[in-house]
């Protein structure tokens, strides 16, 4: 186990540093949920973040070690998900997924390889996906490899499969190395590809999209400007020597909430 040394002492207080939100849940295995609504412009001023609702939910860094802390993990995402889904008056909305990042570098990986292990249904016939939900995935990558804009890959793609909503999911940068790889955020604002390392991009929200998003993000990265010995640097990031085992967890976790929160307990039927 790589964190064998934490199996005695699994809460963690460090990662409710620089949390939005107060805490509105608590759990097992450090589980900790964060909620906060930004429902005025002053507030959103204050906190510099967009007016919208942010779920953040913390957990040790057991979870990439115990499987029974994954498992737990995965049923406080559903919880989380279905909450940011019932957005839509729908019974069964469309979901469409978006995995931004750039999938040959693993540290950004992490919306490509969730959109890999999700149960896509869209283009199945109906007397197929009559007891699953109505779920589509796109992975655009990134403008420096493909040469096209983010915003309008995804942007076309809506526009063609016309969900109900969208999900969007992106690597974050953190201010605290305590939360790479164990935080997970939602919100229903928005998102912009690439400013975690400085680039501006267009926004991806309700307003730029026709539709209403859910952002998911999970910090991955850390800044180097936040330490000492390295503020004078620009868009530098680290990250963690065991940030392949992060990946591999958080996406495999994330993949497996959406497909439980669009699915339902169908899902199990078809893996």
């Amino acid at each position: 186990m790589i964190f064998s040394d934490l199996i005695d002492e699994i809460i963690y207080e460090t990662a409710d540093f620089g949390v939005l939100g107060e805490i509105t849940q608590k759990g097992k295995y450090g589980f900790k949920r964060f909620d906060i609504s930004i429902d005025s412009e002053q507030k959103a001023k204050k906190l510099l973040k967009a007016q919208g609702n942010y779920t953040t939910i913390n957990i040790s860094p057991i979870i990439h070690s115990l499987r029974s802390a994954r498992v737990y993990l995965i049923n406080k995402l559903v919880e989380v998900l279905k909450e940011y889904l019932a957005v839509s008056k729908k019974a069964n909305p469309s979901i469409f997924v978006v995995g931004l990042g750039n999938a040959f570098l693993i540290a950004d990986s992490l919306g490509a390889r969730i959109v890999k292990n999700l149960l896509t249904t869209h283009t199945l016939p109906k007397e197929l996906k009559s007891e699953l939900g109505e779920l589509s995935a796109l992975i655009p990558g990134v403008s420096g490899i493909n040469g096209i804009a983010t915003f309008d890959l995804v942007k076309g793609a809506v526009d063609v499969v016309k969900p109900d909503i969208v999900i969007i999911i992106d690597a974050l940068t953190a201010k605290n190395h305590a939360r790479i790889g164990c935080s997970f955020q939602f919100s229903n604002t928005s998102i912009s590809p690439g400013a975690g390392v400085g680039n501006k991009n267009k926004i991806l929200n309700k307003t730029s999209l026709g539709v209403e998003v859910v952002t998911i993000g999970v910090p991955l990265m850390i800044n180097a400007r936040n330490f000492a010995e390295f503020n004078n640097l620009p868009n530098l990031v680290v990250t963690p020597k065991e940030i392949d085992i992060y990946i591999e967890t958080c996406s495999k976790v994330l993949s497996k909430a959406i497909n439980l929160a669009v699915h339902g307990k169908n899902y199990k039927n078809f893996v």
